[in-house]
């Protein structure tokens, strides 16, 4: 840890590069674990006396750059989400759990109950709200644009709502804009690069899955723009942009290691060829995690649970047939 960043009070600003997920995902958790500031979260746990009982998290400023996003293998050896439900909120399948703008009007100051969702991030992209309950699809826009004229820098969209989300209680998303560009590599094909900006992100337990998350999103988008432009256009690279990318103080038992409690560290777990050789390729999560966790939301308990409308059903067939023919693999 940088005892200058500490001395001074400055969050120490990181960039690393790496040609997979996983790969780029070591790379942070090392730079972060050895170079993060020592600050607190609103999250730390105190005991009965109001004593914290966890450390401070470390802290950073991070720009990761993932080269090739699609580089395999693929899916990073930890996850804390069902990764292929996780997918399908990302591309929507939930985006009927966010409640009407009057609702979310009338709990300004108040709380949501569980069932009330303020946001998802697919919502906030292509059903962005306005108070008047007017909606603007900005994927749709972005993608019209990029089209039109591939080197724009104008394909951009937020997930944020100012006249709204600094009143609610509930967490305003972490995720604040998405820009697509489509630079022209050397055999004439458009290479649609992604880059996303976060105001806060858990680097150990919510970066992969939310970057895996995302660049299926990315695909969808480049066959977008590829049947707007008629042209062939391919995902190219993905970075991400965290202003607070952290490690929370209650997981260094996990990333640093407790030799009282007989707790190996993440870094003596793995070294960066471990983490790599542990990965999952495409094929191995699909046919292991993916698949069967979309085909669990078809099950009658789940498609309840969750009151899928026929829409996000389709969706989710759609998603696990492309997974099964591998149309939506690299």
């Amino acid at each position: 840890m940088s005892e200058t960043c500490t001395d001074m009070g400055r969050i120490p600003t990181l960039h690393v590069v790496g040609d997979s997920i996983p790969q780029a995902h070591f790379r942070a958790m090392k730079a972060v674990w050895e170079n993060g500031l020592a600050i607190r979260t609103e999250y730390d746990r105190k005991d009965a006396s109001g004593a914290y009982i966890d450390p401070s998290s470390r802290d950073a400023r991070v720009l990761i750059e993932v080269t090739d996003p699609f580089n395999e293998p693929r899916f990073p050896p930890i996850s804390f989400c069902e990764i292929g439900t996780y997918i399908g909120e990302i591309m929507g399948i939930k985006d009927h759990l966010v409640v009407p703008m009057p609702i979310l009007k009338e709990a300004i100051g108040g709380e949501l109950s569980a069932s009330q969702w303020p946001y998802t991030y697919h919502q906030r992209l292509v059903s962005h709200p306005d108070l008047d309950g007017s909606t603007v699809d900005q994927l749709a826009l972005a993608v019209e644009r990029v089209a039109r004229t591939p080197y724009t820098r104008r394909g951009v969209a937020t997930t944020s709502v100012p006249n709204l989300d600094p009143f609610l209680r509930e967490d305003v998303p972490c995720l604040r804009e998405l820009q697509i560009r489509c630079p022209e590599a050397a055999d004439g094909t458009l290479m649609l690069n992604m880059n996303t900006m976060w105001r806060s992100r858990d680097l150990y337990k919510a970066w992969p899955d939310n970057v895996i998350g995302l660049t299926f999103l990315q695909r969808v988008l480049a066959q977008q723009v590829a049947e707007k432009a008629g042209r062939p256009v391919r995902a190219g690279s993905y970075a991400d942009y965290s202003a607070s990318l952290h490690i929370y103080g209650q997981d260094f038992g996990a990333v640093g290691g407790d030799q009282e409690r007989g707790l190996r560290s993440f870094f003596e777990t793995f070294d960066e060829e471990c983490y790599l050789a542990r990965s999952l390729t495409s094929e191995m999560a699909a046919e292991m995690l993916v698949v069967p966790q979309l085909e669990a939301l078809l099950g009658d308990t789940l498609r309840t649970q969750w009151g899928f409308p026929p829409q996000a059903i389709e969706l989710i067939q759609r998603l696990v047939a492309d997974m099964r023919a591998g149309t939506c693999l690299p």
